[in-house]
């Protein structure tokens, strides 16, 4: 186990204490890294991308699974701004919409990919910064 240590004045015994401290930080601070790499690794969108990571080693079944993801994404965007069919105005701009995302989906997937990854960067930003100002 450990071995046995001998105090045999104050000295020795406030070193000990200042040791056993910072075995104590350095030891917390391990485990918080831990905790920390565990909640990031369980969040969910962590663990889809895992998933796909594992799952779509083909590149044909990650340019499949991407799409359907951009499909519905898109699905959710155009329904939630301009609704659906609720006034024949409504539907116009969504099926204008809907054909204009079909063409850049189709003919320009990396601008998207490379807006994703934009987006992305910019809120991983963000929350460092607010992360830093936490801290200070």
């Amino acid at each position: 186990m450990s071995q046995q240590i001998i105090i045999q004045n104050d000295t020795d015994l406030h070193h000990r204490i200042m040791k056993l401290n910072n075995l104590k930080e350095e030891q917390e601070l391990v485990i918080k890294r831990n905790v920390q790499e565990l909640v990031y690794s369980m969040h969910p969108s962590m663990m889809i991308k895992n998933l796909l990571n594992k799952v779509g080693g083909d590149g044909e079944v990650k340019s499949d699974l991407k799409s359907i993801g951009l499909n519905l994404g898109k699905d959710f965007v155009i329904s939630k701004l301009f609704g659906r069919g609720g006034s024949v105005r409504g539907f116009i701009s969504s099926l204008l919409i809907r054909k204009a995302t079909d063409y850049v989906m189709n003919n320009h997937p990396d601008l998207i990919s490379n807006g994703i990854s934009k987006v992305q960067g910019l809120f991983k930003n963000l929350k460092q910064k607010r992360a830093e100002k936490a801290e200070v």
